[in-house]
C-alpha cells in the first residue's frame, strides 16, 4: 500500500503543468509578441506584420538580460544587436552593434529606466553619448553625440 501511494504520489509530481509560452494578439488578430518564462527570466519574441520574427530579448525581474536582437530584414546587409552591459542604479546599459557581412561596427550607446513591465522598460530607451551612423557598406557617414539631461536627450552633430 505504501509502495502505491509513494508511486501515485511522483507520478502526481510529473504531470504538474509547465509554464507554456504565452501569446499576444494585436486586435486585428496578428502576433504581436510570445512571452516565455522559465524560472525567473522571460524571454521576449516580438513579430512584425507579417507574423516573422523581428525581435528577441530576455527580461529579468526590472531589467534585460544578454543580447536584444533584431531580425535581419531580408533587403538590408546587416544585423542588428544591443549588448546589455551593465547596471547602475534606476537604469540599465546597452552597446548597439551593427554586423556587417564582413565586419562589426559600433553604434551607439543607450540607457533604459529599470521597470518591472517590459514593455515600459523598452519604451524608455534613450541614446547617449557618440553614435555612428553608417551606409550600407559599413563606412561611417554620420555622428551624434548625445547628453542626457534629467530625463532629456540634447544631440549635437559631428562634423566628419
Amino acid at each position: 500500500m505504501k509502495y502505491i501511494i509513494l508511486c501515485s504520489f511522483f507520478i502526481l509530481l510529473g504531470c504538474r503543468k509547465k509554464d507554456l509560452p504565452q501569446k499576444i494578439y494585436y486586435p486585428s488578430g496578428k502576433l504581436n509578441y510570445i512571452l516565455d518564462k522559465k524560472e525567473d527570466t522571460t524571454k521576449i519574441t516580438f513579430f512584425d506584420k507579417n507574423e516573422k520574427a523581428a525581435m528577441h530579448l530576455s527580461f529579468y525581474k526590472d531589467h534585460f538580460v544578454g543580447n536584444i536582437s533584431y531580425g535581419k530584414n531580408p533587403n538590408l546587409p546587416f544585423k542588428d544587436s544591443i549588448v546589455v552591459d551593465s547596471i547602475k542604479g534606476p537604469y540599465f546599459y546597452g552597446t548597439e552593434y551593427i554586423f556587417f557581412a564582413k565586419s562589426i561596427k559600433l553604434m551607439g550607446t543607450f540607457r533604459y529606466k529599470r521597470n518591472s513591465d517590459f514593455r515600459k522598460a523598452l519604451r524608455s530607451i534613450q541614446p547617449f553619448g557618440v553614435h555612428n551612423t553608417f551606409d550600407m557598406n559599413g563606412n561611417i557617414i554620420g555622428k551624434d553625440d548625445n547628453i542626457i539631461i534629467n530625463d532629456t536627450v540634447y544631440n549635437t552633430k559631428i562634423e566628419l
